[in-house]
């Protein structure tokens, strides 16, 4: 419960400080795993290759805990929401793949 915690506490301040993550749930994991990486190495440069085959040493979320984790936070402040049009987007994504997961 408390590494959920701490993974809402770092995606609520990266939602905060940089609205163009609130649009796009790459940059939101690109900037998480930025601050998680220099929280625990204290470096802010490095490869896809080794975040993807470190992530557990750099203290990475996975990709789901922290899209589920802007789902529920863009859900309790509205404010912190995506655009419109990402919103519909997600809408009609959600609808396309709930048709798929029936068939």
């Amino acid at each position: 419960m408390r590494n959920l915690k701490t993974i809402e506490n770092r995606v609520l301040s990266v939602l905060k400080e940089h609205p163009e993550a609130r649009n796009d749930d790459m940059k939101l994991y690109l900037l998480v795993s930025k601050a998680c990486i220099y929280d625990t190495h204290g470096i802010s440069h490095f490869s896809f290759e080794d975040v993807m085959s470190n992530y557990k040493a750099y203290g990475i979320p996975c990709f789901e805990s922290i899209r589920r984790t802007r789902q529920k936070i863009q859900a309790k402040y509205p404010e912190l929401g995506c655009s419109p049009e990402v919103r519909r987007a997600r809408h009609k994504m959600q609808r396309v793949y709930s048709d798929y997961a029936k068939s």
